[in-house]
């Protein structure tokens, strides 16, 4: 096995391009951390155009693998190259140890660089035909990973020997050491687990997970059937001006409703459908909003048989076409509801009352549009906000009360 030594010219070649993709791949890291964890930055010299743009590869989800920035599994590659171009010193120094499993160092160096660079013709394919954009330096440390292969192959061109050495050894290194292999596996595979649940390299991409929950939502899995969403007792009273037709209404419904479960917090919802029928402070009725009237007498009139929640998710997510049909939907959220009083109801002067009664407190605070979020009496977002905000200002408010 002397000609899978490394002589001195394959020796500082492959130092040299590892150190170089080292370099590469700290200044990638810092794009990406730029990208992903500063609101405002200055462009990269790589982001020249449209086209060669690294701050928009970064910005993508294609910029990690398992949760982990590409960037950092570069540096782990080149440290792995580096530590097998030494690690016949370091089996020197430390005789019959776990280093002796690393008995053909060129022959794993080949491997990687190759499996690197196939991984990497892979990332250049997503990179032209889904995101559009080309990292440059992104591209230099694949043919980089190509040229240490080559560098360190030993002999033929599919490098088959190489490959075949690197298994054979990994397999004998992981038998004579199975326990700690296992351990290590179960480790490391947790680890990626983890990092590619909780994104914590990617606070945006986070964002966009977590709202994408939200948007994606055909029903709400948090979702309660009385008249009290959250802590009756609660210091932070949310109230939200909705309208039951407004898709961003829906959105923010089930926001609410997971929030309940994990802040201490009171919810309301106020009607102000934008529907003229009821609401002559709007003007005229928007596009798919001819039934919000209907729909919030709907709610109002659950709310009198403790299920206003259980409507409202119904009215929400499913659309009830007539009232029969919402009958059968809540019935499958086992609540019970008297259909006559129900009917009776609806056409009270009472429910008419209330929903007056919503759509002029809505009016009192100026809103033209829904969803609007008040967190005790503060309006603190008109429309849409990710769920991290919301939780924010839940928190903050919960400071408030406190003091």
């Amino acid at each position: 096995m002397n000609d899978l030594k490394f002589d001195k010219v394959r020796f500082w070649i492959i130092l040299v391009l590892a150190l170089i993709g080292i370099g590469l791949c700290v200044e990638l890291g810092y794009i990406f951390y730029k990208t992903n964890f500063l609101t405002q930055y200055a462009p990269s010299f790589c982001a020249v155009s449209e086209l060669i743009d690294c701050d928009g590869v970064a910005e993508s989800s294609y910029a990690l693998s398992m949760g982990v920035p590409n960037a950092l599994w570069g540096l782990i590659l080149y440290a792995i190259v580096i530590f097998l171009l030494f690690v016949d010193r370091i089996q020197a120094k430390f005789k019959n140890t776990i280093f002796d499993v690393f008995k053909n160092p060129r022959c794993y160096i080949a491997f990687l660089g190759l499996l690197s660079f196939a991984i990497s013709m892979v990332l250049a394919f997503i990179s032209i035909f889904e995101i559009k954009k080309i990292c440059a330096l992104c591209f230099v440390t694949y043919f980089i990973n190509l040229f240490i292969a080559y560098s360190a192959k030993h002999k033929g061109f599919f490098f088959m020997e190489d490959i075949l050495t690197t298994i054979y050894d990994f397999i004998a290194g992981a038998k004579k050491y199975f326990a700690l292999f296992i351990i290590v596996l179960i480790a490391f595979v947790s680890t990626l687990f983890y990092l590619n649940d909780s994104l914590i390299f990617s606070p945006k991409l986070k964002k966009q997970k977590t709202q994408k929950e939200f948007f994606e939502a055909r029903k709400n899995k948090y979702a309660v059937a009385g008249n009290i969403l959250g802590n009756k007792d609660a210091k932070v009273v949310i109230n939200v001006y909705s309208d039951y037709n407004c898709p961003f209404c829906k959105v923010v419904n089930i926001m609410l409703h997971k929030a309940a479960k994990e802040r201490d917090i009171l919810v309301n919802e106020i009607n102000y459908p934008l529907d003229i029928t009821c609401n002559k402070k709007i003007g005229s009725t928007l596009g798919g909003h001819e039934t919000s009237c209907m729909f919030a007498k709907y709610a109002l009139a659950a709310k009198k048989q403790n299920a206003f929640w259980a409507a409202a998710n119904v009215l929400f997510y499913e659309n009830p076409y007539d009232i029969n049909d919402l009958f059968n939907k809540i019935s499958k959220a086992n609540v019970y509801i008297n259909a006559q009083k129900f009917v009776e109801d609806i056409k009270s002067k009472e429910i008419e009352e209330e929903l007056q009664k919503d759509i002029e407190l809505g009016y009192s605070k100026a809103i033209k549009g829904t969803p609007i979020i008040e967190i005790n009496g503060i309006i603190v977002k008109e429309g849409m906000m990710h769920y991290d905000e919301l939780l924010n200002e839940i928190d903050l408010a919960q400071k408030r009360a406190t003091k």
